[in-house]
């Protein structure tokens, strides 16, 4: 899915240039006017550009975008925010995005991003806001869906409006609610299981030298790399674009480099991921992550790679994110498991409207 720009930049400093104007009761013409404008527009840079709530905010509802889009569920993600809407009910609020996805379905998404204070913090939002953006959905009759990014876990829920819990003035989502509530299967979301470990392995050039010297170091040449599964070298090219991909950005720890040392002489240098602890050994495969949680990662490091927001859209499209797993894929050395987890919806009273 490729990233489609709607307007030139030029417009978009027009209407600014509108806008103020309107606010001011003056002509766009009036140059007089310009270098005000202009003075506000960098005033209002500066206090933005140090807002870091407001970057972060923004970074996670286009790195939600650019998830969905990865994932492969989507025929297409508009920016539903984006500009002016003519409404008989004044109190109305546009979600950020409207999706459809392959099976022709179409919501609305609200993409909020949770840093709380403890890892477990329920999410908070209030009524009046979450109303708004309902009343909106009702008036062009699609779903509304809130998603979430918690921020700590590095974990997306995707959860219908009408499932948060009211208390006062205020809706409320925990953690462990979202994940029974989440609906993001409805965009391709999936966990993956495979056999660890995931090991990369950097071969030395036999016809180069390789040998250790006494202080203990060696200069060698790399002749080959090898991804291997479970021990076993991965051949298919398929297999490999899709083991890189786990290694770099599944919830695995790695270990540090070993160096296999024989005769003297360095075989290669190895690394390796897997789970701290096999929760089943008889299962036979480790859950290494949910696919959205891995492609978040991956738009972490293409926009803030060292910790400070460089970019809030990556330049490259979000069809250059993730991988493409076949949807026959059993793999040769690299096995994988997936899982579509679906909401659990509580059973209808059987008493029906009666008391």
């Amino acid at each position: 899915m490729k990233r489609i720009s709607r307007d030139h930049p030029r417009f978009d400093l027009m209407r600014l240039l509108d806008r103020y104007a309107r606010s001011r009761g003056v002509s766009i013409q009036d140059q007089a006017n310009h270098a005000d404008f202009l003075a506000d527009l960098a005033r209002d840079f500066e206090e933005n550009r140090s807002n870091e709530i407001l970057i972060h905010g923004l970074r996670i509802q286009a790195m939600f975008a650019y998830v969905a889009a990865a994932l492969g569920s989507c025929t297409a993600i508009k920016e539903e925010d984006a500009g002016d809407f003519y409404a008989l009910d004044a109190d109305l609020r546009a979600p950020d995005f409207r999706i459809v996805t392959t099976d022709q379905s179409e919501f609305l998404v609200e993409v909020k991003n949770h840093r709380p204070s403890g890892p477990f913090a329920d999410y908070l939002l209030k009524a009046e806001y979450l109303d708004k953006l309902r009343r909106y959905a009702a008036v062009f009759q699609r779903e509304l869906y809130v998603a979430i990014y918690w921020s700590q876990w590095k974990l997306w829920s995707l959860v219908l409006a009408d499932r948060f819990d009211l208390a006062g003035d205020t809706y409320n989502l925990s953690l462990g609610e979202a994940v029974k509530k989440s609906e993001m299967n409805l965009l391709g979301d999936c966990m993956l299981g495979a056999v660890p470990p995931l090991t990369l392995r950097l071969l030395s050039d036999p016809a180069k030298p390789r040998r250790i010297g006494a202080d203990g170091k060696a200069k060698f040449t790399i002749g080959n790399v090898e991804l291997l599964a479970a021990g076993q070298v991965i051949e298919d090219p398929v297999e490999k674009e899709i083991a890189w991909f786990l290694l770099n950005h599944g919830d695995w720890p790695g270990t540090p480099a070993r160096a296999e040392v024989i005769g003297g002489e360095l075989i290669y240098i190895g690394y390796e991921v897997q789970p701290e602890h096999r929760t089943e050994p008889d299962q036979g495969f480790e859950m290494i992550g949910f696919m959205s949680q891995m492609l978040s990662l991956q738009y972490n490091d293409m926009t803030a790679a060292s910790g400070r927001v460089d970019l809030l859209i990556p330049k490259r499209d979000p069809d250059s994110l993730g991988v493409i797993i076949p949807s026959d894929f059993k793999g040769q050395k690299l096995r994988l498991w997936r899982f579509y987890l679906t909401p659990s919806i509580p059973e209808p009273d059987p008493r029906g409207d009666r008391p």
